[in-house]
């Protein structure tokens, strides 16, 4: 519950406006309810990261099960959606404002993390040139996230269509 209103008030208000007051004011429960479950913010904060991590990784293991018949642009639009749902943005935007934090984030999440992107990453490998295998990955999942960062500058929802269509294209011009 906390996380989701975490997830919430970031995503509505910004990060600037997820003081620990603010958050409970908005979950309706007192500081203890923080205190019991994640010790204070930077731990209920922490808890937001390694949730978003945690969808994330799902998200990218299923498209990265070879069996699952997937083409380019599906690929390309579900990675998007991977990395594009509340959690991850509000992940990201609290990595991007809280140095600390980026500090102590690493480890097994980076592992599972970068685990879950090589497994979409070999999907893209045809044999022909694994290096462009590798350079298409980081095309499919840095484009979204660049995409995340810019809509938190943006004062009206971004249309990704285009850009997916434009990865995909790139994608498939160099398999």
């Amino acid at each position: 519950m906390l996380i989701d209103e975490t997830v919430r008030c970031i995503r509505e208000e910004g990060f600037s406006a997820a003081s620990a007051r603010h958050i409970i004011e908005r979950a309706g429960v007192s500081w203890g309810v923080i205190q019991h479950h994640f010790g204070d913010r930077d731990g209920l904060l922490t808890a937001v990261i390694e949730d978003a991590v945690d969808s994330l990784v799902v998200s990218l293991e299923v498209l990265s099960d070879p069996a699952a018949v997937v083409g380019t642009e599906e690929l390309v639009r579900a990675t998007w959606d991977a990395f594009a749902n509340p959690k991850a943005m509000a992940g990201l935007e609290i990595l991007i404002a809280t140095k600390e934090l980026r500090k102590g984030f690493g480890g097994k999440h980076i592992e599972r993390l970068g685990a879950a992107l090589a497994g979409v990453t070999q999907r893209l490998d045809t044999g022909a040139d694994g290096g462009h295998a590798v350079a298409l990955g980081m095309l499919l999942w840095t484009t979204p996230v660049a995409m995340m960062i810019a809509e938190m500058f943006a004062t009206l929802p971004i249309d990704a269509k285009d850009a997916q269509a434009a990865v995909a294209g790139l994608i498939d011009a160099h398999r």
